[in-house]
């Protein structure tokens, strides 16, 4: 991001009295200093704070890859692969995370970076942005931790150690048996200072990169607090509380991920008016499995907990949205795939338990009552005319995305916890 050279120059002014006196008499600002006490500054190369410093230093290091044979991929930023060198790396921001099967083709990416860049190599790829990976090659897993955010985050935050485990990251809603909809009670409670509702969303954006990268389970109570950060109340104030309360329970979440044949797979659920505002929310999980084989266990590779943007008119709209988000996101999985060396070459096996939502994209359901439905979701029609996907129809209990789909009480965490990440220092 530094001294990056610039296309387009660019300037700025100081007050002298911001800067040090060394630098002051060391450039003899003074007889540079106008009748207001500005001092003008023209940048030629990349420096801290200048929003472009990124992409120019990104151009930078791509033409000097491109020159020795290196090029990214054309579908999938940040994935590079060499014309004929069995090599590959995912490049984030000065972070490389290399897969080859030779040393060769590794010092020769080490060479190529060390002709501009001082680089430092950990040979044994335990690290990858800020995530711990543990290698098990007798059992052909590996795992993905990080042991040190949590206890940093809660000292961030001031979060004392609960007294008692919490084994739920939000407050669930208690099931009106009999009830034909399940209603959220709307929040009546005081709002919160704006001092306290930046504390919300730092909270939130702490531990949203955690949950994504190794601990799944906290997406659903995110993306609850996240739509009603900007407007927070005690309520929201209080679900902050409990979901730390939650963390400091499972402080070192992680993901393991088994060796297969890297096909995709799918889960998709919802649930219906289960959020604020007559909102519904949708789900799914995204694993690798081997050719044919929907049952293997395998971590996720991506989780979608999401509060669906429109009001959905019925419970098999919700469940066809949450279908709809799920393909959109295995979309470009797919693709990255292939760009992996890995080819999808039969139909990504997508997992709903709405039998209406499986029946109205599979063609075996008249729609006509379907007229009312969004529009865009029959583009499900449209993917499996071009054998993309094939959707399957499954109970609930079977379906991997029920998890996230809706806030469950403390005693279902504690059972299906296991299935989705392993805790190596959980407090009993």
């Amino acid at each position: 991001y530094l001294n990056t050279p610039m296309p387009n120059l660019e300037y700025m002014r100081l007050r002298l009295d911001l800067l040090p006196d060394e630098i002051i008499d060391k450039y003899d600002l003074r007889s540079l200093t106008d009748e207001n006490g500005w001092v003008y500054v023209e940048i030629r190369m990349g420096m801290y704070g200048l929003p472009q410093a990124g992409i120019l230093a990104n151009k930078l290091l791509e033409q000097r890859l491109n020159a020795r044979g290196y090029y990214q991929c054309q579908h999938t930023p940040g994935l590079w692969r060499h014309v004929w060198r069995d090599i590959m790396f995912c490049l984030v921001v000065d972070d490389f995370g290399v897969k080859t099967t030779a040393r060769d083709h590794v010092e020769h990416l080490k060479a190529t970076l060390e002709e501009y860049y001082t680089v430092a190599m950990d040979w044994d790829g335990t690290l990858f942005c800020g995530i711990n990976i543990d290698w098990n090659y007798p059992e052909r897993t590996v795992t993905l931790t990080m042991p040190k955010y949590i206890p940093k985050a809660l000292q961030k935050f001031q979060h004392p150690t609960p007294t008692s485990p919490q084994h739920q990251p939000y407050k669930h809603v208690p099931i009106h048996y009999g009830a034909r909809v399940q209603r959220v009670d709307v929040d009546t409670s005081e709002p919160l200072s704006k001092d306290n509702i930046k504390r919300v969303q730092d909270i939130v954006g702490t531990l949203l990169y955690y949950g994504r990268a190794v601990d799944p389970t906290l997406l659903t109570a995110l993306s609850s607090i996240a739509a009603r950060q900007s407007k927070g109340t005690v309520a929201v104030a209080e679900a902050c509380q409990q979901l730390l309360d939650y963390v400091a329970t499972h402080p070192n979440a992680g993901i393991r991920y088994k060796a297969c044949d890297m096909i995709l797979a799918v889960h998709t659920d919802a649930s219906y008016l289960s959020e604020q505002g007559g909102k519904s929310r949708a789900s799914a999980h995204f694993y690798l499995t081997n050719d044919g084989d929907e049952d293997f266990n395998n971590g996720a590779i991506l989780n979608l907990a999401s509060i669906i943007k429109h009001v959905m008119s019925s419970a098999s709209e919700a469940e066809l949205a949450a279908l709809y988000y799920g393909c959109k996101l295995a979309v470009p999985l797919r693709t990255t795939l292939e760009e992996m060396g890995h080819p999808q070459t039969k139909r990504t096996m997508v997992t709903t338990d709405n039998i209406t939502a499986q029946g109205l994209t599979m063609g075996t359901m008249t729609p006509k009552a379907s007229k009312s439905m969004d529009q865009r979701f029959h583009w499900l029609k449209c993917r499996d005319a071009q054998r993309q996907f094939t959707y399957l129809w499954r109970r609930g209990s079977l379906n991997r995305a029920d998890y996230a789909s809706k806030h469950h009480p403390a005693q279902h965490h504690k059972a299906v916890r296991p299935f989705y990440v392993v805790d190596t220092l959980t407090r009993q």
